[in-house]
């Protein structure tokens, strides 16, 4: 039992960092794109208050 056990928390382990992965992945992509957008928009696009500055 405990193998087993070892073996099935190794392969959700293994599956939980991929997923950690692919979501940091889709987070960098959006924030290039979103300050692509910025960089060619300016003001004519809402900031999103949380890939802005505090001071900002």
């Amino acid at each position: 039992m405990k193998a087993n056990l070892d073996k099935e928390k190794r392969a959700m382990q293994k599956i939980w960092k991929e997923r950690e992965k692919q979501i940091e992945k889709v987070i960098s992509n959006t924030i290039d794109m979103y300050g692509s957008i910025k960089g060619i928009a300016g003001k004519a696009i809402s900031a999103v208050k949380a890939l802005e500055l505090s001071g900002s």
